[in-house]
């Protein structure tokens, strides 16, 4: 039996009970955080107070078959986890939907939310390890990013260095039970809701009942090659039941119940995907990576990466990394009618270990951002076409932005000429420098550590669009070796927005972490911050930290 306990904040605690090494391995797995925390109005109110509890619960057995004693044989797990993650800090209201007191309801919001991390079956090495499968709620991981679905999923391994997978079944969503909105296609507000709030769903037009998401894909890859790996994938996903398709009211003869606002049902798609990604290693040269997500849907390449390693020797790795990204929403999400632009980064990198007591990295580039119209003009042009003409018109207008009254509904309006002119929507191209780095060194009773970024634009004081930079040195001390350790952090970080100096400031904290280790299984870490800055005076922070383990 082994067991770990961790404490956060009010507590947490871990445990891990596992059996014998017998033909049929099983263990059971858990652990529990809580944690409190409030969010205070600038006049000192209470406005959001939490006092949260997480647990997850994992069971898991394996060599089903009771036979492990041959290595590429048939074999059989099972492999389940849950989690609650209870609020005990919700106030009344916030999750009962009450007419009378809408302005304190939160849609969706549950106090115990309780979902299955995972929950399946697998086989593998079946028909002398020609087919795998897996039923039940599992994750993927692949170019597509991390997803979660209930389902099946089979494997064939072909003898040609090639397998197939092909899965179906249904995407976890918010709102349905014992499920999470975590692995949804973004830009949709999804959840349950109580019949009364059926009843006025037409008041929160934005937020969408859950309903189910079948799914399906299949993906291709290499296998039985170690020095490259390649894999091309295709998922689908559908949307089910009612949606709003817009935020404002028509009139009643839409239907009856509906509030006036348009609405749409029956299965249509939510995403359609594909994706391929490429890597390569050669033994004391260096490796390649690659791959690219294209929207089928949308039309769009969302996602395209390609990163090169060089081995210059045993001790050192240069590097160097380009990425394209552009966001990608729900086909039912609102912001697809909005304009959303790419953003792409180039780097070069290092990282070194010219001794087993020392170790560095660095790396720096650009970070490039396409937008509609110049940022450094396009506002003063925008008050310009509104008709602020003197200097305190024009800084309130930059500071708050234009009076939007029928500005872009009214064809007279200059505002409205003015943000559909192609002059004023031109591609332009913003950089950003990136750096970042860090540094090691350890000796044989401790260690200590230097962290350090910036990220700023390009220009003079009048077109710079802000900047943000600052470090982190933490180190820690044995003071009685194997009993006793002293640890601590110091940090400080500067930040400057053209657009609102107000909010620039400079912010300082430091940690002090004692840690103990009275036996061998147990551990016991305490830290005390302390963060301060103008904007927001300072800030305490008190976090205990258990940790135990029982092995054999």
């Amino acid at each position: 039996m082994r067991s770990s306990v961790a404490a956060s904040l009010a507590g947490a605690s871990v445990l891990l009970i596992q059996a014998p090494a017998l033909a049929i391995d099983w263990e059971v797995t858990g652990d529990v955080a809580a944690q409190g925390y409030e969010v205070v109005s600038p006049w000192g109110d209470v406005v959001l107070g939490r006092r949260r509890l997480m647990s997850t619960l994992g069971v898991a057995a394996y060599n089903l078959q009771g036979d492990a004693s041959r290595p590429f044989g048939p074999s059989y797990s099972v492999q389940v986890r849950m989690r609650v993650d209870a609020d005990f800090g919700i106030r009344d209201g916030e999750t009962g939907y009450v007419p009378a007191d809408r302005a304190r309801f939160v849609p969706g919001l549950q106090i115990a939310p309780v979902d299955v991390m995972m929950g399946y079956v697998e086989g593998r090495n079946l028909l002398g390890g020609a087919l795998d499968f897996r039923l039940g709620r599992q994750y993927q991981t692949n170019v597509l990013g991390w997803w979660s679905f209930d389902g099946g999923l089979v494997r064939v391994n072909t003898p040609y260095y090639f397998a197939l997978e092909s899965y179906g079944g249904f995407e976890q969503r918010g709102g349905l039970p014992l499920s999470t909105s975590r692995y949804e296609a973004q830009g949709v507000w999804r959840g349950a809701g109580d019949d009364a709030l059926r009843q006025d769903a037409h008041l929160y037009p934005s937020f969408q009942f859950g309903a189910v998401a079948p799914a399906f894909g299949v993906a291709l890859e290499t296998s039985g090659l170690n020095w490259i790996k390649s894999r091309f994938d295709y998922r689908r996903v559908y949307n089910t039941g009612e949606a709003f398709t817009g935020q404002f009211a028509f009139p009643d003869s839409i239907g009856p119940g509906s509030g006036g606002y348009e609405k749409v049902d029956g299965l249509r798609i939510s995403s359609d995907r594909i994706g391929y990604s490429l890597s390569a290693f050669l033994d004391d040269v260096g490796a390649l990576r690659g791959g690219f997500v294209y929207d089928l849907y949308f039309g769009n390449i969302t996602r395209a990466f390609v990163s090169a390693d060089y081995f210059a020797s045993s001790k050192t790795t240069l590097g160097i990394d380009a990425e394209y990204f552009l966001p990608s929403f729900d086909a039912d999400s609102i912001f697809n009618w909005f304009t959303h632009n790419p953003s792409a980064s180039a780097m070069a990198r290092i990282a070194s270990q010219p001794s087993r007591s020392f170790q560095f990295a660095a790396q720096a580039g650009t970070k490039l951002w396409l937008t509609e119209g110049d940022p450094a003009s396009w506002a003063a042009a925008q008050c310009a076409a509104g008709g602020y003409a003197t200097a305190e018109q024009v800084s309130q207008c930059l500071r708050f932005g234009v009076d939007s009254t029928n500005a872009f509904t009214d064809p007279n309006n200059a505002l409205y000429a003015f943000a559909r002119s192609e002059e004023s929507r031109k591609s332009d191209l913003s950089a950003d420098l990136v750096a970042n780095g860090n540094a090691s060194y350890a000796w044989y009773s401790g260690k200590a550590d230097l962290r350090a970024m910036v990220q700023t634009g390009f220009g003079d004081a009048a077109t710079n669009r802000g900047r943000r930079a600052g470090g982190t040195i933490s180190a820690q001390q044995a003071i009685v070796p194997g009993l006793f350790w002293l640890g601590g952090r110091v940090s400080t970080y500067d930040w400057h927005d053209p657009l609102r100096p107000d909010r620039d400031a400079t912010s300082f904290g430091y940690v002090i972490a004692p840690e103990l280790q009275p036996t061998q299984f147990g551990k016991v870490r305490v830290e005390w911050e302390h963060e301060m800055n103008r904007l927001v005076g300072h800030r305490f922070r008190i976090l205990g930290l258990l940790t135990m383990r029982v092995a054999p």
